[in-house]
């Protein structure tokens, strides 16, 4: 089974390769005050403040398309839209590639914000993984390995971005990305099947698919679990964000152990989901082994703070980074398993959405609430999770 969804899992690896080439090359980029992207003089509290929003950027158009994309794949089926989306995303690469070239810090928002919009194709794919399931435990297993793929992206294009950056400047790996994309739309074409229309309705209006976010809120049965999951993700990506700004500033490595670190904690992300995660599913209720990975995320990102050598950081960074990875594998499970087939396409759209959205106000927070103190997102970060446990442990 894992096998037929390969280029569906590409997908996603190649996506997250992507996004995490801005996490891992922007915050230095823009806190070095030599490579002229911000004007020397800027101060820190400046610096992570526009680091923020640009790294909220990509999130917000995949925020704005999560939806979207979720819906008019159920109607028009999912290899169309996607093979489209991937198409405008060579653009959007190509554009952020220019912007650093160039220095134009406002087309590369703009770029970051084209690419994010159309590169809303996880819950694409997330949608034919959930189709092909079977059961709770297969679908908790498979959704597993899309987030692997994230964690596999993450682990390379830190990697691959550290190294490029550094033979060939900072737009070269968004070149190569590009050129990755290019590749994967002509095996999805020519390999992947047709897949089936979900919903046929007579016809589907752009704005009805726009508004369709709104039963996030419409919905009761599943309004407490989208609030969890947003919480979730707010907190979980926003900690995948600020940590680096946070160890940046503290200690400024070198670009490849910058990346390197991250790659690093990218890997225990994708041991957690491929060694872990499964034999949790199959010990544990999924609300109950949600309840223990929020504990277990809201004490291991506190642990961070602790300590003032950099060589421990790879430790607590690590810690940090296996259960926050399988609470987003877990609230995802949580929410698909209360809702039909024929509603996967749109309510893990919305979900899609959610996380985005959770990443864009996490970023841009992020960076406003470290120019006071660049320590206290990561405080705060770690209190929304010990919340987010109390709401799901709370009775109805």
């Amino acid at each position: 089974m894992a096998r037929r969804l390969l280029p569906f899992y590409a997908v996603i690896f190649l996506g997250f390769f992507g996004y995490a080439l801005t996490v891992a090359l922007f915050i230095p980029m823009l806190m070095d005050p030599n490579l002229l992207i911000l004007p020397p003089e800027a101060s820190v509290a400046v610096r992570t403040s526009v680091s923020g929003f640009l790294l909220a950027a990509y999130p917000l158009g995949q925020f704005l398309g999560s939806p979207i994309m979720g819906r008019l794949s159920d109607h028009y089926g999912r290899k169309k839209v996607l093979l489209f989306s991937l198409a405008v995303c060579v653009v959007g690469f190509s554009g952020i590639a220019l912007s650093i070239e160039y220095k134009a810090i406002t087309l590369l928002f703009l770029s970051c914000l084209i690419t994010g919009l159309f590169e809303s194709n996880m819950a694409i794919s997330q949608s034919v993984i959930a189709d092909c399931c079977q059961d709770s435990i297969q679908k908790t297993r498979l959704i597993g390995y899309a987030f692997s793929a994230c964690s596999l992206g993450y682990i390379v294009g830190p990697l691959a971005g550290g190294l490029g950056a550094s033979h060939g400047g900072y737009s070269t790996p968004f070149w190569l990305t590009a050129g990755g994309i290019l590749f994967l739309i002509l095996w999805i074409y020519y390999s992947v099947k047709a897949t089936p229309v979900i919903t046929q309705p007579e016809t589907l209006h752009i704005t009805e698919a726009i508004v369709s976010f709104k039963t996030v809120f419409t919905v009761k049965p599943l309004r407490k679990t989208y609030l969890v999951n947003f919480m979730i993700f707010f907190a979980v990506q926003g900690l995948y964000r600020v940590v680096p700004l946070y160890v940046e500033h503290e200690w400024a490595p070198h670009l490849q152990t910058f990346t390197a670190l991250i790659s690093f904690a990218s890997l225990g992300c994708l041991v957690a989901n491929v060694l872990v995660m499964g034999r949790l599913a199959r010990q544990f209720k999924t609300k109950s082994l949600l309840e223990y990975l929020l504990i277990l995320s809201g004490i291991t990102a506190i642990l961070i703070l602790i300590p003032h050598d950099y060589a421990w950081i790879w430790l607590t960074y690590g810690l940090m980074a296996m259960p926050t990875v399988m609470l987003l594998t877990t609230c995802t499970t949580w929410l698909s398993n209360q809702v039909a087939n024929e509603q996967q396409g749109q309510v893990l759209g919305n979900n899609q959405a959610l996380l985005v959205l959770g990443e864009c106000l996490s970023a841009a927070m992020g960076g406003l609430i470290a120019a006071i103190w660049v320590p206290l997102p990561i405080i705060v970060m770690s209190g929304i999770l010990f919340i987010a446990y109390w709401l799901v442990n709370k009775k109805n």
